[in-house]
């Protein structure tokens, strides 16, 4: 008995051997995209002139998981944002003990979102698109495929140049 354990063990250790060299020799394909807080990605879009993506979700958010799984894991959305955008994911249930810093004034998650939706947020999920040196915010309500979403990027990659009347300021 004690023999037949050991032999098991034996074949289970070198199969987890040859296990573990095919996934090291194997290069990881998937790439995941790089989500800053609210203070590192919003200082970080003001020093490179970037376009803040704030992704604002809870956890019992059914299609705020979708979205991370079918359009934030695309390799083409990862691509376009890394280029143009700082991606931020924001949480405003989380109590934060500083609040969240925004033009020098401090909010709290759910202050935060009412004054970039200018009192018109509309659920979960919501991306909020915020030019931090322009001081504007614009708001897409709900869950966005892969496609629309590529679509938004691009409409305000376009606005980057262009004042909006309708900013927050």
């Amino acid at each position: 008995m004690k023999k037949n354990i050991f032999i098991v063990a034996i074949l289970v250790f070198a199969f987890s051997l040859s296990v573990n060299a095919q996934s090291k020799g194997k290069k990881s394909t998937s790439k995941e995209l790089k989500w800053y807080s609210w203070e590192e990605g919003y200082e970080k879009a003001k020093a490179e002139n970037k376009i803040m993506i704030v992704d604002v979700y809870t956890d019992w958010c059914h299609w705020c998981t979708v979205m991370d799984k079918k359009t934030y894991a695309k390799a083409s959305v990862i691509e376009a944002i890394e280029e143009d955008f700082i991606a931020i994911k924001l949480n405003p249930e989380v109590k934060k003990k500083n609040g969240y810093n925004y033009n020098g004034t401090n909010y709290t998650g759910s202050k935060l979102i009412k004054h970039l939706s200018d009192g018109k947020f509309g659920g979960y999920p919501t991306t909020f698109f915020v030019f931090p040196k322009k001081k504007e915010a614009h708001m897409e309500v709900g869950y966005l495929e892969a496609s629309v979403f590529k679509q938004k990027l691009e409409k305000y990659k376009a606005m980057k140049g262009i004042s909006n009347s309708k900013g927050k300021k």
